[in-house]
């Protein structure tokens, strides 16, 4: 629609983009790692008012800066509470987790959403470091409990890998792309 000839890599917290053949107009957009649906979805209508001529491209531009700079809807402690729902849900649904392990997973996935939610904004140059933090606490704390009882009451593996699921990358957006929940119409 633009008609730009661009490439775009992008790693974790950071994006660069290369317009045309030349290596000269480079641009590195770096910004905090999150997924933000309801700004996704502002973001996405913006783009098909944009593919079917609705509005024109600095109509465009003012919006999203808009949608960037608006605050979340929901403060971080609501989301570490989302990030315990999320790994209590996702536990049987993804990983075969019992009856038992949902508890066990709400509290895992609230210690990986303050590490996520609450410190890793503080540190800004250790967020990445943060994801793999969470991954070995919650790993300690799986392996704590899965040993109970011999390892007959909770189950070691959902706990480790539900617990997580909202920091493995790509996941949450493939799942959600899975569900067909953005249209491309």
């Amino acid at each position: 629609m633009l008609q730009l000839e661009a490439e775009f890599e992008i790693v974790p917290g950071c994006m660069t983009i290369e317009f045309g053949n030349t290596s000269d107009s480079k641009v590195t957009v770096r910004t905090a790692e999150g997924l933000d649906m309801a700004k996704l979805h502002d973001c996405h209508l913006v783009y098909k008012e944009i593919v079917h001529d609705c509005i024109e491209v600095g109509e465009a531009i003012t919006k999203l800066d808009e949608i960037l700079n608006r605050k979340p809807l929901r403060s971080p402690w609501v989301q570490v509470l989302i990030y315990g729902v999320a790994s209590a849900t996702a536990g049987p649904f993804g990983f075969q987790a019992g009856a038992m392990d949902i508890p066990v997973l709400f509290l895992l996935g609230c210690i990986v959403g303050i590490l996520k939610l609450i410190l890793a904004p503080r540190f800004q140059r250790c967020s990445n470091v943060l994801d793999m933090v969470a991954a070995i606490i919650t790993s300690f704390f799986a392996r704590m409990f899965g040993s109970i009882n011999g390892g007959n009451t909770f189950c070691f593996a959902a706990l480790a890998r539900a617990s997580v699921v909202l920091i493995l990358p790509g996941y949450t957006i493939s799942k959600l792309l899975q569900a067909n929940m953005f249209c491309c119409d």
